[in-house]
Protein backbone atom coordinates (compact mmCIF):
# COMPACT_ATOMS: atom_id res chain seq x y z
CA UNK A 1 0.00 0.00 0.00
CA UNK A 2 1.22 3.46 -0.90
CA UNK A 3 2.12 5.89 2.14
CA UNK A 4 0.39 8.94 2.13
CA UNK A 5 2.00 11.89 1.57
CA UNK A 6 0.82 15.72 3.13
CA UNK A 7 0.92 17.99 0.62
CA UNK A 8 -0.36 20.51 2.43
CA UNK A 9 2.21 20.41 5.27
CA UNK A 10 5.05 19.98 2.17
CA UNK A 11 3.66 23.79 0.82
CA UNK A 12 3.46 24.75 4.43
CA UNK A 13 -0.26 25.88 3.90
CA UNK A 14 -3.61 24.91 5.98
CA UNK A 15 -5.75 22.21 4.02
CA UNK A 16 -8.78 25.04 3.75
CA UNK A 17 -6.03 27.49 2.28
CA UNK A 18 -7.25 29.04 -1.00
CA UNK A 19 -5.94 28.93 -4.61
CA UNK A 20 -3.78 32.26 -3.77
CA UNK A 21 -2.31 30.96 -0.53
CA UNK A 22 -0.98 28.02 -1.95
CA UNK A 23 0.48 29.69 -5.42
CA UNK A 24 1.80 32.19 -2.76
CA UNK A 25 3.63 29.15 -0.60
CA UNK A 26 4.56 28.09 -3.96
CA UNK A 27 6.49 30.76 -5.10
CA UNK A 28 7.92 31.60 -1.72
CA UNK A 29 9.63 28.19 -1.18
CA UNK A 30 10.77 27.91 -5.21
CA UNK A 31 12.74 30.92 -4.43
CA UNK A 32 14.02 29.41 -0.97
CA UNK A 33 15.12 26.53 -1.93
CA UNK A 34 16.39 26.98 -5.87
CA UNK A 35 19.64 25.47 -6.46
CA UNK A 36 21.32 28.98 -7.04
CA UNK A 37 20.17 30.35 -4.22
CA UNK A 38 20.02 27.32 -1.50
CA UNK A 39 23.52 25.31 -1.91
CA UNK A 40 22.07 22.50 0.99
CA UNK A 41 22.92 18.81 -0.31
CA UNK A 42 19.21 17.73 0.22
CA UNK A 43 17.80 20.95 -2.31
CA UNK A 44 17.06 19.27 -4.96
CA UNK A 45 15.23 16.14 -3.25
CA UNK A 46 13.42 19.00 -1.24
CA UNK A 47 12.63 21.15 -4.32
CA UNK A 48 11.30 17.53 -5.98
CA UNK A 49 8.94 17.39 -3.30
CA UNK A 50 8.14 20.70 -3.45
CA UNK A 51 6.78 20.61 -7.22
CA UNK A 52 4.91 16.78 -6.53
CA UNK A 53 2.86 18.89 -4.06
CA UNK A 54 1.79 21.70 -5.96
CA UNK A 55 1.09 19.70 -9.24
CA UNK A 56 -1.35 18.18 -7.27
CA UNK A 57 -2.91 20.59 -4.63
CA UNK A 58 -2.03 23.29 -6.81
CA UNK A 59 -4.60 21.45 -9.92
CA UNK A 60 -8.27 21.89 -9.49
CA UNK A 61 -9.36 18.98 -10.55
CA UNK A 62 -6.25 17.03 -8.85
CA UNK A 63 -6.54 18.68 -5.48
CA UNK A 64 -10.16 17.36 -5.18
CA UNK A 65 -9.31 14.03 -5.50
CA UNK A 66 -6.19 13.91 -3.16
CA UNK A 67 -8.43 16.26 -0.69
CA UNK A 68 -10.50 13.35 -0.08
CA UNK A 69 -7.43 10.92 0.31
CA UNK A 70 -6.31 13.41 2.77
CA UNK A 71 -9.99 13.72 4.83
CA UNK A 72 -9.87 9.78 4.92
CA UNK A 73 -6.44 10.27 6.30
CA UNK A 74 -6.92 12.42 8.96
CA UNK A 75 -10.59 12.24 9.80
CA UNK A 76 -9.57 10.84 13.30
CA UNK A 77 -6.67 13.14 13.74
CA UNK A 78 -6.91 17.05 15.31
CA UNK A 79 -5.18 19.89 13.57
CA UNK A 80 -1.35 18.98 13.45
CA UNK A 81 1.23 21.58 15.28
CA UNK A 82 3.11 24.01 12.84
CA UNK A 83 5.78 24.51 15.43
CA UNK A 84 8.79 21.94 14.69
CA UNK A 85 10.32 20.71 18.40
CA UNK A 86 13.80 19.77 18.56
CA UNK A 87 14.60 16.67 20.94
CA UNK A 88 15.03 16.87 24.52
CA UNK A 89 18.46 16.94 25.70
CA UNK A 90 19.97 13.55 27.57
CA UNK A 91 18.66 13.84 31.32
CA UNK A 92 22.63 12.95 31.92
CA UNK A 93 23.73 16.20 30.03
CA UNK A 94 24.87 18.88 32.15
CA UNK A 95 22.87 22.22 32.60
CA UNK A 96 23.35 24.67 29.23
CA UNK A 97 21.69 28.03 29.66
CA UNK A 98 21.62 28.45 26.24
CA UNK A 99 19.77 25.53 25.49
CA UNK A 100 17.63 26.14 28.32
CA UNK A 101 16.54 29.60 27.33
CA UNK A 102 15.58 27.45 23.89
CA UNK A 103 13.48 24.84 25.74
CA UNK A 104 11.45 28.22 27.22
CA UNK A 105 11.35 29.99 24.06
CA UNK A 106 9.85 26.71 22.44
CA UNK A 107 7.76 25.62 25.50
CA UNK A 108 6.07 29.38 25.19
CA UNK A 109 5.21 28.76 21.06
CA UNK A 110 3.68 25.65 21.93
CA UNK A 111 1.36 26.61 23.83
CA UNK A 112 0.34 29.95 21.78
CA UNK A 113 0.73 27.13 18.77
CA UNK A 114 -1.92 25.00 20.58
CA UNK A 115 -4.28 28.23 21.23
CA UNK A 116 -4.01 29.05 17.07
CA UNK A 117 -5.25 25.13 16.43
CA UNK A 118 -8.06 25.53 18.59
CA UNK A 119 -9.33 28.72 17.14
CA UNK A 120 -8.75 27.49 13.76
CA UNK A 121 -10.83 24.39 14.67
CA UNK A 122 -13.65 26.70 16.29
CA UNK A 123 -12.93 25.19 19.86
CA UNK A 124 -13.25 28.49 21.75
CA UNK A 125 -13.32 26.74 25.18
CA UNK A 126 -10.07 25.18 25.05
CA UNK A 127 -8.71 28.06 23.29
CA UNK A 128 -10.13 29.89 26.81
CA UNK A 129 -8.14 27.38 29.31
CA UNK A 130 -4.88 28.43 27.83
CA UNK A 131 -5.33 32.26 28.41
CA UNK A 132 -3.32 34.13 31.96
CA UNK A 133 -5.45 33.91 35.05
CA UNK A 134 -5.74 37.76 35.04
CA UNK A 135 -6.95 37.38 31.69
CA UNK A 136 -9.51 35.05 32.30
CA UNK A 137 -10.46 37.29 35.51
CA UNK A 138 -11.61 40.25 33.60
CA UNK A 139 -12.88 38.01 30.46
CA UNK A 140 -15.90 35.62 31.87
CA UNK A 141 -15.57 32.91 29.05
CA UNK A 142 -19.47 33.58 28.32
CA UNK A 143 -17.91 37.07 26.63
CA UNK A 144 -15.01 35.15 25.19
CA UNK A 145 -16.88 32.60 23.24
CA UNK A 146 -19.55 35.62 22.13
CA UNK A 147 -16.69 37.47 20.73
CA UNK A 148 -15.05 34.26 18.43
CA UNK A 149 -18.42 33.51 17.61
CA UNK A 150 -18.87 37.32 16.48
CA UNK A 151 -15.37 37.36 14.64
CA UNK A 152 -16.21 34.18 12.92
CA UNK A 153 -19.22 35.59 11.24
CA UNK A 154 -16.90 38.52 9.72
CA UNK A 155 -13.70 36.44 9.05
CA UNK A 156 -12.42 32.84 8.64
CA UNK A 157 -9.05 31.91 9.99
CA UNK A 158 -6.63 29.91 7.74
CA UNK A 159 -2.85 29.32 8.02
CA UNK A 160 -0.61 30.71 10.49
CA UNK A 161 3.10 31.27 11.22
CA UNK A 162 4.18 31.91 14.55
CA UNK A 163 8.02 33.39 14.62
CA UNK A 164 9.93 34.04 17.64
CA UNK A 165 10.21 37.77 18.63
CA UNK A 166 12.13 38.77 22.05
CA UNK A 167 12.10 37.68 25.77
CA UNK A 168 11.31 40.06 28.87
CA UNK A 169 12.30 39.42 31.87
CA UNK A 170 10.43 40.34 35.28
CA UNK A 171 7.59 41.93 33.00
CA UNK A 172 4.45 43.48 33.61
CA UNK A 173 1.30 42.64 31.96
CA UNK A 174 -2.33 43.83 33.27
CA UNK A 175 -0.81 44.68 37.01
CA UNK A 176 0.80 41.18 37.08
CA UNK A 177 4.74 40.76 37.26
CA UNK A 178 5.44 37.48 35.45
CA UNK A 179 9.24 36.27 35.70
CA UNK A 180 9.30 35.33 32.02
CA UNK A 181 7.06 36.92 28.95
CA UNK A 182 8.12 35.74 24.98
CA UNK A 183 6.84 38.13 22.34
CA UNK A 184 6.07 36.46 18.96
CA UNK A 185 5.34 37.72 15.63
CA UNK A 186 1.94 35.65 13.95
CA UNK A 187 1.69 35.73 10.04
CA UNK A 188 -1.74 34.91 9.62
CA UNK A 189 -4.11 34.24 6.64
CA UNK A 190 -7.84 35.46 7.01
CA UNK A 191 -10.35 35.39 4.52
CA UNK A 192 -13.74 38.11 4.42
CA UNK A 193 -16.60 36.21 4.65
CA UNK A 194 -19.30 38.22 2.79
CA UNK A 195 -16.82 38.57 0.29
CA UNK A 196 -14.39 35.28 0.10
CA UNK A 197 -11.70 38.06 -0.64
CA UNK A 198 -8.10 36.38 1.62
CA UNK A 199 -5.38 38.71 3.07
CA UNK A 200 -2.56 38.35 4.70
CA UNK A 201 -2.16 40.33 8.10
CA UNK A 202 0.60 39.95 10.85
CA UNK A 203 0.14 40.94 14.64
CA UNK A 204 1.89 40.41 18.07
CA UNK A 205 1.02 37.96 21.02
CA UNK A 206 2.90 37.32 23.82
CA UNK A 207 2.94 34.45 25.93
CA UNK A 208 3.48 34.57 30.36
CA UNK A 209 5.54 32.05 32.59
CA UNK A 210 3.02 32.34 35.71
CA UNK A 211 5.48 30.10 37.82
CA UNK A 212 3.61 26.71 37.07
CA UNK A 213 2.92 26.99 33.44
CA UNK A 214 2.88 28.73 29.98
CA UNK A 215 -0.35 30.91 29.12
CA UNK A 216 -1.48 33.66 26.12
CA UNK A 217 -1.78 37.19 26.77
CA UNK A 218 -4.96 38.22 24.96
CA UNK A 219 -4.74 41.76 25.72
CA UNK A 220 -8.41 42.51 26.12
CA UNK A 221 -9.49 44.05 29.90
CA UNK A 222 -12.99 44.58 28.57
CA UNK A 223 -14.63 42.48 25.24
CA UNK A 224 -18.35 44.06 25.27
CA UNK A 225 -17.31 46.89 22.72
CA UNK A 226 -15.23 44.86 20.01
CA UNK A 227 -18.30 42.63 20.47
CA UNK A 228 -20.85 45.13 19.26
CA UNK A 229 -18.42 46.10 16.54
CA UNK A 230 -18.22 42.52 14.70
CA UNK A 231 -21.90 42.18 15.60
CA UNK A 232 -22.74 45.27 13.27
CA UNK A 233 -20.24 44.31 10.71
CA UNK A 234 -21.93 41.14 9.93
CA UNK A 235 -24.96 42.85 9.67
CA UNK A 236 -23.63 45.64 7.86
CA UNK A 237 -21.44 43.61 5.29
CA UNK A 238 -23.05 42.61 2.54
CA UNK A 239 -24.41 39.65 1.69
CA UNK A 240 -22.74 36.88 -0.72
CA UNK A 241 -24.18 36.89 -4.61
CA UNK A 242 -23.29 34.07 -6.16
CA UNK A 243 -25.01 35.14 -9.72
CA UNK A 244 -22.71 38.45 -8.73
CA UNK A 245 -19.34 36.74 -8.04
CA UNK A 246 -19.97 34.18 -11.27
CA UNK A 247 -20.72 37.26 -13.62
CA UNK A 248 -17.39 39.17 -11.69
CA UNK A 249 -15.49 36.02 -12.73
CA UNK A 250 -16.49 35.30 -15.93
CA UNK A 251 -15.83 39.34 -16.66
CA UNK A 252 -12.32 38.25 -15.60
CA UNK A 253 -11.79 35.76 -18.72
CA UNK A 254 -11.36 36.12 -21.99
CA UNK A 255 -13.95 33.88 -23.56
CA UNK A 256 -11.43 33.28 -27.06
CA UNK A 257 -8.25 31.89 -25.36
CA UNK A 258 -9.13 31.44 -21.57
CA UNK A 259 -6.58 32.88 -20.31
CA UNK A 260 -7.19 36.60 -18.30
CA UNK A 261 -8.90 39.55 -19.77
CA UNK A 262 -7.30 42.98 -19.37
CA UNK A 263 -9.44 43.44 -16.07
CA UNK A 264 -8.58 40.19 -14.50
CA UNK A 265 -4.91 40.73 -15.72
CA UNK A 266 -4.50 44.34 -14.08
CA UNK A 267 -5.89 42.65 -10.73
CA UNK A 268 -3.35 39.66 -10.78
CA UNK A 269 -0.80 42.07 -11.83
CA UNK A 270 -1.28 44.59 -9.07
CA UNK A 271 -1.24 42.15 -6.48
CA UNK A 272 2.29 40.99 -7.47
CA UNK A 273 3.24 44.94 -7.60
CA UNK A 274 2.38 45.04 -3.98
CA UNK A 275 4.59 41.99 -3.03
CA UNK A 276 7.11 43.03 -5.54
CA UNK A 277 7.36 46.71 -3.25
CA UNK A 278 7.43 44.53 0.01
CA UNK A 279 9.85 41.95 -0.51
CA UNK A 280 12.39 44.03 -2.95
CA UNK A 281 11.74 41.08 -5.56
CA UNK A 282 11.79 42.54 -9.67
CA UNK A 283 9.44 42.30 -11.70
CA UNK A 284 9.38 42.96 -15.60
CA UNK A 285 6.35 42.93 -18.51
CA UNK A 286 6.21 41.64 -21.70
CA UNK A 287 3.73 42.38 -25.01
CA UNK A 288 3.09 40.49 -27.92
CA UNK A 289 1.13 41.63 -30.69
CA UNK A 290 -0.17 39.37 -33.28
CA UNK A 291 -1.46 40.89 -36.60
CA UNK A 292 -2.76 38.64 -39.27
CA UNK A 293 -1.30 38.89 -42.51
CA UNK A 294 -3.22 39.73 -45.71
CA UNK A 295 -3.48 36.97 -48.35
CA UNK A 296 -2.95 38.58 -51.21
CA UNK A 297 -5.40 41.52 -52.01
CA UNK A 298 -7.48 40.33 -49.56
CA UNK A 299 -7.44 41.49 -45.87
CA UNK A 300 -7.93 39.11 -42.82
CA UNK A 301 -11.55 38.68 -42.00
CA UNK A 302 -12.44 37.63 -38.49
CA UNK A 303 -12.13 34.17 -38.56
CA UNK A 304 -8.44 34.32 -39.20
CA UNK A 305 -7.98 36.77 -36.45
CA UNK A 306 -9.43 34.64 -33.85
CA UNK A 307 -7.31 31.51 -35.10
CA UNK A 308 -4.23 33.50 -35.19
CA UNK A 309 -4.69 34.99 -31.55
CA UNK A 310 -6.24 31.38 -30.54
CA UNK A 311 -3.04 29.63 -31.60
CA UNK A 312 -0.54 32.28 -30.21
CA UNK A 313 -2.37 32.01 -27.40
CA UNK A 314 -2.31 28.24 -26.81
CA UNK A 315 1.48 28.23 -27.08
CA UNK A 316 2.11 30.93 -24.74
CA UNK A 317 0.53 29.36 -22.07
CA UNK A 318 1.78 26.36 -22.72
CA UNK A 319 5.34 27.26 -22.42
CA UNK A 320 5.21 30.00 -19.77
CA UNK A 321 6.13 29.14 -16.11
CA UNK A 322 3.77 28.70 -13.88
CA UNK A 323 4.56 32.02 -11.10
CA UNK A 324 4.13 34.30 -14.04
CA UNK A 325 1.19 36.08 -15.16
CA UNK A 326 -0.52 36.31 -18.57
CA UNK A 327 -3.69 37.97 -20.28
CA UNK A 328 -5.11 39.52 -23.40
CA UNK A 329 -5.14 43.02 -23.04
CA UNK A 330 -6.89 43.90 -26.19
CA UNK A 331 -8.12 41.96 -29.48
CA UNK A 332 -4.68 41.32 -30.70
CA UNK A 333 -2.64 41.52 -27.30
CA UNK A 334 -0.77 40.08 -24.83
CA UNK A 335 0.32 40.84 -21.52
CA UNK A 336 2.38 38.45 -19.29
CA UNK A 337 4.27 39.56 -16.16
CA UNK A 338 7.15 38.21 -15.09
CA UNK A 339 7.28 37.55 -11.58
CA UNK A 340 10.88 37.77 -9.55
CA UNK A 341 12.68 38.21 -13.02
CA UNK A 342 14.87 41.13 -13.62
CA UNK A 343 14.54 43.21 -17.20
CA UNK A 344 17.20 41.06 -19.15
CA UNK A 345 15.73 37.92 -17.79
CA UNK A 346 12.63 38.74 -18.64
CA UNK A 347 14.32 39.80 -22.73
CA UNK A 348 15.56 36.51 -22.66
CA UNK A 349 11.77 35.08 -21.43
CA UNK A 350 10.43 36.23 -23.92
CA UNK A 351 12.55 35.67 -26.70
CA UNK A 352 12.26 32.22 -26.04
CA UNK A 353 8.26 32.55 -25.66
CA UNK A 354 8.39 34.12 -29.08
CA UNK A 355 10.97 30.91 -30.83
CA UNK A 356 7.75 28.94 -30.01
CA UNK A 357 5.34 31.39 -31.71
CA UNK A 358 7.50 31.62 -34.87
CA UNK A 359 5.56 29.19 -37.74
CA UNK A 360 4.48 29.51 -41.22
CA UNK A 361 2.79 26.17 -41.22
CA UNK A 362 -0.88 27.02 -41.10
CA UNK A 363 -1.50 30.60 -40.11
CA UNK A 364 0.15 33.77 -41.53
CA UNK A 365 1.07 36.62 -39.12
CA UNK A 366 3.44 39.15 -38.10
CA UNK A 367 4.62 39.20 -34.20
CA UNK A 368 5.67 42.79 -32.37
CA UNK A 369 7.04 42.41 -28.64
CA UNK A 370 8.05 44.58 -25.79
CA UNK A 371 9.71 44.25 -22.39
CA UNK A 372 9.66 46.64 -19.86
CA UNK A 373 10.54 46.46 -15.65
CA UNK A 374 7.89 47.18 -13.49
CA UNK A 375 8.12 49.20 -10.47
CA UNK A 376 5.44 50.84 -9.59
CA UNK A 377 2.11 52.78 -11.57
CA UNK A 378 -1.11 52.13 -13.11
CA UNK A 379 -0.58 48.89 -14.61
CA UNK A 380 -3.08 49.90 -17.59
CA UNK A 381 -0.82 52.67 -18.59
CA UNK A 382 2.22 50.53 -18.33
CA UNK A 383 0.70 47.91 -20.93
CA UNK A 384 -0.12 50.93 -23.13
CA UNK A 385 3.24 52.57 -22.97
CA UNK A 386 4.40 49.00 -23.64
CA UNK A 387 2.50 48.36 -26.84
CA UNK A 388 4.27 51.89 -28.74
CA UNK A 389 7.68 50.30 -27.92
CA UNK A 390 6.37 46.93 -29.47
CA UNK A 391 8.93 45.86 -32.35
CA UNK A 392 8.12 43.82 -35.37
CA UNK A 393 9.84 40.37 -35.05
CA UNK A 394 11.67 38.93 -37.81
CA UNK A 395 10.65 35.36 -39.00
CA UNK A 396 13.04 33.03 -38.76
CA UNK A 397 13.33 31.22 -41.93
CA UNK A 398 16.23 29.14 -41.94
CA UNK A 399 15.06 26.67 -40.62
CA UNK A 400 12.36 26.05 -43.96
CA UNK A 401 14.01 24.74 -47.27
CA UNK A 402 12.95 25.51 -50.38
CA UNK A 403 10.66 22.78 -50.68
CA UNK A 404 9.09 24.12 -47.12
CA UNK A 405 8.69 22.76 -43.71
CA UNK A 406 8.56 19.15 -42.95
CA UNK A 407 5.76 16.88 -41.76
CA UNK A 408 8.05 16.71 -38.92
CA UNK A 409 8.25 20.59 -37.99
CA UNK A 410 4.34 20.67 -38.72
CA UNK A 411 3.25 17.87 -35.85
CA UNK A 412 5.84 19.87 -33.46
CA UNK A 413 4.86 23.59 -33.89
CA UNK A 414 0.87 23.43 -33.96
CA UNK A 415 -1.65 21.21 -32.04
CA UNK A 416 -4.66 22.04 -34.16
CA UNK A 417 -4.58 22.05 -38.25
CA UNK A 418 -6.55 25.72 -39.63
CA UNK A 419 -10.04 24.17 -40.05
CA UNK A 420 -9.76 22.77 -36.02
CA UNK A 421 -8.96 26.22 -35.19
CA UNK A 422 -11.22 27.83 -37.04
CA UNK A 423 -14.06 25.88 -35.71
CA UNK A 424 -12.88 25.20 -32.16
CA UNK A 425 -14.72 27.81 -30.55
CA UNK A 426 -18.21 27.04 -32.40
CA UNK A 427 -17.88 23.64 -30.86
CA UNK A 428 -19.06 25.36 -27.55
CA UNK A 429 -15.38 25.17 -25.55
CA UNK A 430 -12.21 27.10 -25.76
CA UNK A 431 -8.86 25.58 -25.37
CA UNK A 432 -7.81 25.48 -21.96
Amino acid sequence: MNKHVDYYKILQVHHDAGQDIIDAAYRCLSKMYHPDVNKSPMVVERMKDINIAYGVIGNSKKRKSYHLEWMRHNATKPFTSTVIMKDKPSQNSAPDPEREAKREEEAAARILDEFFCETVNERWERAYEKLTRIDTENIPVEDFLEWKKAVSQVYKLGNYKITYFRKYSNCDYAGVIYPTIFQFSVGLTEMQISTKQISEETTQKYVAYDGTAWRVCLGYTDLKPTIIKFKYLAQALPKLDKDEVFMKAITKIDLLTGLYSLGGFVEQADREMLRSQRYGNPLSLGVITVKPAANGEESPDENQTDACVSYVAEILCTNIRKTDVIGRCDPLSFAILFTETKPEEAVCALEKLLDQCDTDDYLNYDISSACVPVYKGNMEQLISEALKKAVVREKNRDRDSEEGPSEYDRTKLGKYKLSDILGFNRKGKNHF
